[in-house]
């Protein structure tokens, strides 16, 4: 997130959303260091991101055709994540700044 004016009547709650996002990552972070990996809960109500590429746009992220997503609606849309943190290729599972995601095949392009 970028602000340029603090003073904007939308900054603190642009700055409180990207807080809460940022805790999220690290807890989830913290987890993963402590060995522990996301339940199959969290993984079952992640959105499914098939055809997926790991791309670089100054930062690594995801891009595919999502399914599930919170902000995108349909199936099998094309997306690009937030900036990626995590793949866990073992258990076909994705941590970006927003959220996990469950990955299904890696797109052969």
């Amino acid at each position: 997130m970028f602000i340029e004016n603090l003073k904007h009547p939308k900054a603190a709650e642009l700055l409180s959303n990207d807080i809460e996002k940022l805790q999220g990552l690290l807890d989830d972070l913290k987890a993963l260091r402590a060995g522990n990996y996301p339940s199959l809960m969290t993984l079952s109500n992640a959105p499914f991101l098939d055809d997926y590429s790991v791309i670089s746009r100054g930062i690594a992220a995801l891009s595919g055709e999502v399914t599930g997503h919170p902000t995108i609606s349909g199936n099998n849309e094309p997306m690009l994540s937030s900036p990626l943190f995590v793949v866990l290729k073992d258990i076909g599972a994705a941590r970006t700044l927003s959220r996990w995601y469950r990955l299904g095949e890696r797109a052969s392009r």
